[in-house]
């Protein structure tokens, strides 16, 4: 009768031990995880793309200000941080400076220069009507 009881137990034991490895929730398929990380490893690289994408499209498009006496006309980058910028002040123009820690008026034109809002001047341009005049 002991050795029966001892099978039985043997048995319980070996089912139990099948039981536990079926139903843990924490042994997971190292395959399987795998897929997953590359998958979503693929969805943020294409998520990154796709916002630089549309950063550097976007990028010439300045928001409109909500004070329509102060517009910015063209603007000339020659740094990372640096910039010349051709900007209009009710009827006066300004060519302005503009660093990482300060804004200079570099000239104030005597007479502005026409830009209207289809045509899209280079600031170059703008600029040597400017020095002519």
């Amino acid at each position: 009768m002991a050795g029966a009881a001892a099978d039985t137990a043997t048995n319980n034991t070996a089912t139990n031990d099948a039981a536990e490895r079926t139903s843990n929730p924490l042994v997971v398929d190292p395959l399987a995880s795998a897929g997953k990380v590359a998958f979503f490893l693929v969805v943020v690289v294409a998520l990154i793309v796709l916002v630089s994408w549309l950063i550097s499209k976007t990028r010439g498009f300045s928001v409109q200000s909500a004070n329509p006496q102060l517009k910015t006309v063209a603007v000339l980058p020659l740094g990372m941080k640096e910039k010349i910028a051709l900007i209009q002040v009710g009827d006066q123009q300004m060519v302005v400076g503009v660093t990482a820690q300060q804004i200079n008026c570099l000239m104030t034109l005597e007479q502005p220069l026409s830009v209207s809002q289809g045509e899209s001047l280079a600031f170059s341009d703008l600029l040597k009507k400017a020095i002519r005049s």
